[in-house]
């Protein structure tokens, strides 16, 4: 097998993990999102703890967390990072335990072309004419959504922001996925301690053994898909790795509608195909860029 194709192997294990993510924390309904979220970023801490021992890469993240303590700039922006990683998990977290995990999987399929937006305003980076036309489509998509429903889709702009605003502070960032998983974990760990033991209503053995299971495994289901991708980005160009990426809101939604009955009316499926079509032309955008380039 080429290494190509080893990547492409990896990159769809990351995103069909990902999009089949939904059912793990709908099996945690009973637990309030505040707490999944915090026991998360505990049980991260301590998998990526676990990982930089056991695959004997712990010289490695030393070194690359002792360059980052000693550039305080390059630390603020990770803090930064970290915050809005944590507003990007709650939300999801929140929005499949509360019926919206429809919106959730929008959400990530606009995503990408949030990230474009925020290219040109905040980079001044120039756009083609089929990035301006998925950019356009797209908020017609959501103006669409907004007419018909008579509110703003909060969850997927939700994601799609904080995500974006995510890619935006941690670009130029030179740190290892592993590694900064574990920093953004670390870094918001006092936080979700401070909530679980002074704020939290309720303990972890309030929980049932089942839901202890799967809180307890919940850092290395947040850990392997993250480094699944780190592999895949290894072997394979990255644009063959964003054409893939739409597996997962399409997993996403196939399982809040297959799976969790959730329901799209008529007005959300117009605006959900205005932005299918946007994302139809930015990856037929993508894909003749790729060929011009190879």
């Amino acid at each position: 097998m080429t290494r190509k194709n080893q990547g492409l192997l990896f990159g769809l294990a990351t995103y069909i993990q990902w999009g089949f993510l939904s059912l793990f924390w709908k099996l945690l309904s009973g637990v309030s999102a505040y707490n999944t979220f915090s026991w998360r970023i505990v049980f991260t801490v301590v998998t990526m703890l676990v990982y930089a021992l056991v695959a004997k890469q712990n010289a490695r993240f030393k070194d690359e967390l002792v360059e980052l303590w000693q550039d305080k700039k390059v630390l603020l922006r990770m803090l930064l990072a970290s915050f809005l990683i944590a507003a990007n998990w709650l939300i999801y977290i929140y929005a499949v335990g509360h019926g919206l995990a429809t919106q959730a999987s929008l959400g990530y399929y606009i995503m990408p072309i949030v990230s474009i937006l925020f290219a040109l305003i905040f980079l001044r980076e120039s756009l083609s004419r089929t990035m301006w036309a998925a950019v356009v489509l797209a908020f017609i998509g959501v103006l669409v959504l907004v007419v018909n429903t008579g509110k703003l889709p909060m969850v997927s702009l939700g994601l799609a922001l904080s995500f974006g605003f995510y890619g935006l502070i941690k670009k130029g960032v030179r740190l290892s996925s592993d590694v900064a998983m574990l920093v953004e974990s670390g870094l918001l760990l006092p936080f979700v301690v401070i909530y679980l033991i002074f704020f939290s209503p309720e303990s972890f053995s309030s929980y049932s053994i089942m839901e202890m299971f799967l809180l307890a495994i919940s850092g290395v289901v947040t850990a392997v898909p993250l480094l699944c991708f780190s592999e895949a980005v290894k072997r394979a160009p990255l644009n063959l790795i964003g054409f893939i990426q739409y597996l997962n809101p399409t997993i996403q939604l196939l399982v809040a509608i297959l799976i969790f009955g959730e329901t799209v009316s008529f007005g959300e499926l117009k605006g959900f195909l205005f932005i299918w079509i946007a994302i139809l032309v930015f990856v037929t955008g993508q894909i003749v860029t790729f060929r011009r380039s190879s």
